[in-house]
C-alpha cells in the first residue's frame, strides 16, 4: 500500500470515528446531535475542555475508548502525511492527476505500448515531430524516466482491461506496439484492440518473419522489423553509400530543410484531373512527387510529368517542410494570397 493510500485510509478511519463517536454519545448519554458531535471532536483532538454534560459510567468507558482509538488514528494520519510529503508522494499524486487530465483532453493521438529500446526512440521521434502521444509502461523505473522527459504516460500493463482506455484509445488515431520480446502480449494487444476499434491504425514490431505473420493475422496494419531494416541499411551502406547518406539527411528533422511527405488528394480538390506538370505550373510548386498509389490500389507507380492525379490518390513527395503546409492548403482548395490561377 502506497503512502497516499495509507493516508486516505487513516482519514477515512478518523471520519468514521467522528461519526461513530457522535452516534455513541447520542445512544449512550441521550444527548442531542450537536452536543454529541462537539464532545466527540474535543475528545479526539485532546484539547482538554470539560465535558458538555456529566457522564455516567458507560459514558466514561466510551470516552476512554474513543480517546485511545482516536489518538492512535490521528497519530497514524500525521505520520503517513509526513512520509507522503517528505518522500514527494504528494507532489507525484497531484502531478499524476494533472497528467490524467491532460490525457483526457487528447484526440487523434498515438499510443506507444512499451518504453524499451525501440519504444523510447519512437517516443522521442514523435516528440520531435510534435505528434501528441501517450506511453503505456508497467515498469516503475521506466515510468519515472518517462515523466522526467515530460512525456505523458499511463502506468500499467496494456493487456489489462482499462489501461489502454486510460490512455485514450477510444480517441486515438494509432497504436504502436513495441513489445518485441513479449510476442504473446503483443499479439493479444493487437487482437483485442482491433476487435474493439476496427478503424484504429495498429503498427507492431517483430523480431522475425513468424512473429510478423502472427501480428498481421492478429490485426496489425503494418509490422516493422528493426533487424530487417538494419540489415538492409548495412547492405545499402556497402553498395549505395551516397544514397544512404541522402536518405539519412532527408529523414532527419534538421536535414537540409527537406523531408518526405505522404499526402492524400481530397475528393474535391483543384489538383484532381491535372497532370503533375500542370499542377507545378499552375500553383508554382517546387516539391517533387516521387510516387503515386492510385485510389483503391496497393502498389505505387513511378510518375512522369504527364501523370494525372485523381481523387483519393496517395502521393509521396520530397521537398521543403515549409512548402508542404502551403501544398496542403492548395490541395484542399483553400485560397492563398499570391497563388496564380
Amino acid at each position: 500500500m502506497t503512502p497516499i493510500q495509507r493516508f486516505r485510509l487513516s482519514l477515512l478511519l478518523f471520519f468514521l470515528l467522528i461519526g461513530g463517536g457522535t452516534l455513541g454519545y447520542v445512544e449512550i448519554e441521550g444527548w442531542g446531535w450537536v452536543d454529541s458531535l462537539f464532545m466527540t471532536v474535543i475528545t479526539l483532538s485532546t484539547v482538554g475542555y470539560q465535558t458538555v454534560h456529566p457522564l455516567d459510567r458507560a459514558g466514561l468507558f466510551f470516552t476512554m475508548a474513543l480517546i485511545v482509538v482516536g489518538v492512535g488514528t490521528l497519530g497514524y494520519a500525521i505520520a503517513t502525511l509526513s512520509e507522503t510529503i517528505l518522500e514527494g508522494h504528494l507532489q507525484s499524486f497531484w502531478g499524476g492527476r494533472k497528467m490524467e487530465r491532460m490525457i483526457e483532453k487528447l484526440e487523434n493521438h498515438v499510443i506507444v505500448c512499451g518504453f524499451g529500446r525501440i519504444g523510447s526512440l519512437t517516443a522521442a521521434a514523435l516528440a520531435g515531430r510534435d505528434i501528441p502521444f501517450v506511453v503505456v509502461e508497467e515498469n516503475p523505473d521506466l515510468v519515472k524516466e518517462i515523466v522526467g522527459k515530460k512525456f505523458l504516460v499511463v502506468m500499467g500493463n496494456a493487456t489489462e482491461e482499462g489501461v489502454l482506455r486510460k490512455a485514450g484509445i477510444d480517441r486515438a488515431q494509432a497504436l504502436l506496439v513495441t513489445l518485441s520480446t513479449r510476442v504473446a502480449d503483443a499479439a493479444y494487444i493487437v487482437m483485442s484492440s482491433r476487435i474493439d476499434h476496427p478503424g484504429l491504425t495498429i503498427i507492431a514490431m517483430a523480431n522475425d518473419s513468424r512473429t510478423e505473420a502472427k501480428l498481421l493475422k492478429a490485426g496489425a496494419n503494418k509490422v516493422v522489423s528493426p533487424f530487417i531494416l538494419g540489415s538492409n541499411r548495412m547492405v545499402m551502406a556497402l553498395t549505395q553509400p551516397t544514397l544512404l547518406d541522402v536518405m539519412d539527411v532527408v529523414t532527419t528533422r534538421d536535414g537540409m530543410g527537406l523531408t518526405f511527405e505522404e499526402l492524400v488528394v481530397p475528393e474535391i480538390s483543384p489538383f484532381c484531373d491535372l497532370s503533375i506538370a500542370e499542377i507545378g505550373k499552375k500553383f508554382g510548386i517546387r516539391s517533387h512527387i516521387i510516387a503515386i498509389r492510385p485510389a483503391g490500389g496497393k502498389n505505387f507507380v513511378l510518375p512522369t510529368a504527364q501523370s494525372v492525379l485523381r481523387a483519393m490518390d496517395q502521393i509521396v513527395m520530397i521537398g521543403s517542410r515549409d512548402e508542404f503546409e502551403r501544398i496542403r492548403v492548395l490541395m484542399a482548395g483553400e485560397q492563398e494570397s499570391g497563388v496564380r490561377t
